[in-house]
């Protein structure tokens, strides 16, 4: 009886997602959000034809967190497919902190991540150039330095 009690109790949180979609991120990242959303990646389950949506080879690049998205609404490759499931890093008190938020499991991507989907099994016809394909994705730039306060700023408001 105690295991069946204790599979109970565990099972929910055993079975929840680590996903909470990408407008959760919208809030904070309003800039980046809107790049993103504007881009490929949003919009890549829209481009599998009703058949390859049942395949897990093409979900698997194309919708890659759908399959494990729980409650959330995910679709396309979303931030979380690249930075991670947010659900215990996405609260602001963690963001604030970067060391805290990598422990929590936010991830900074490369272009390793991209090879996950872009590398030598994907079906382009174009070669994929990391450095380039990186730069026209580029959401972060002009989010970070929206963000960041200016020394100029700061040194003007001291008495």
């Amino acid at each position: 009886m105690k295991r069946f009690l204790l599979v109970l109790c565990l099972a929910p949180a055993a079975w929840a997602s680590d996903l909470v979609g990408s407008a959760s991120c919208r809030s904070c990242h309003a800039e980046a959000y809107r790049i993103w959303a504007a881009g490929p990646h949003a919009r890549a389950a829209q481009t599998l034809t009703p058949e390859q949506r049942q395949k897990p080879l093409c979900l698997q690049c194309h919708s890659r967190d759908e399959q494990r998205a729980g409650q959330a609404d995910v679709q396309g490759v979303s931030c979380e497919t690249c930075h991670g499931g947010g659900r215990f890093y996405q609260p602001a008190v963690v963001m604030r902190d970067k060391e805290l938020s990598r422990l929590f499991g936010l991830v900074d991507p490369g272009p390793q991540s991209c090879m996950v989907c872009h590398g030598g099994q994907s079906p382009s016809l174009k070669p994929f150039d990391p450095k380039e394909a990186m730069q026209r994705i580029d959401h972060w730039t002009a989010d970070r330095a929206a963000r960041k306060p200016r020394l100029s700023m700061w040194l003007r408001e001291k008495p």
